[in-house]
């Protein structure tokens, strides 16, 4: 029996950093939801937040980071200018992503989807501003500057708002889709 949940763990596993590789695949194929400078509506985030609610927020964090590895073996994951930069820009986000079903504790399963969901965003956005700040300052300005902090603030704002909203609306109807399976293989 423990072979058999070992082999399930990580075939959830495989399956959500499959899922979210493909679903980055297909957001970057749609010209609309690109930016000019980078980023997008990042849709492979809702795999990342389902197999935090899933499988819990510590596989949340393993698949995210399986995801991103993929991403990276892709091709997906390549603005490298220093690793603090990739840190901010690639592997915190999928990290406190990950997390989420850790990061709004509640019984109530929709404050805890919304509310988990939610800050993981709010935390997401702010690694992306750091890195736009102190690695993508605007042209004609100085990393650390209120023009680069105005510039990254409002960039990074559009995209990681429609991610916000997007999985604000499809995580808990997922989720809920998918918990007769959840509870079964629980």
């Amino acid at each position: 029996m423990k072979n058999q949940n070992q082999i399930r763990w990580i075939t959830y596993l495989a399956l959500y950093a499959a899922l979210s590789v493909v679903l980055k695949y297909a957001s970057q194929m749609i010209p609309f939801l690109q930016m000019p400078q980078g980023g997008s509506i990042e849709l492979e985030y809702l795999a990342i937040f389902i197999a935090s609610y899933h499988l819990g927020w510590k596989n949340g964090i393993i698949v995210g980071l399986l995801a991103w590895l993929l991403g990276f073996i892709f091709g997906f994951n390549n603005w490298f200018l220093n690793p603090m930069q990739y840190l901010l820009d690639y592997i915190i986000p999928v990290l406190v992503c990950g997390a989420a079903s850790a990061l709004c504790p509640s019984k109530n399963e929709k404050v805890r989807l919304y509310g988990g969901v939610t800050i993981a965003m709010i935390l997401k956005y702010a690694s992306t501003v750091l890195s736009g700040v102190y690695y993508w300052p605007p042209e004609g300005s100085v990393a650390g500057t209120s023009a680069a902090w105005l510039y990254s603030l409002s960039y990074n704002a559009w995209y990681n708002l429609a991610t916000l909203i997007v999985c604000i609306i499809l995580v808990p109807l997922l989720y809920r889709a998918l918990a007769p399976v959840i509870r079964r293989n629980a």
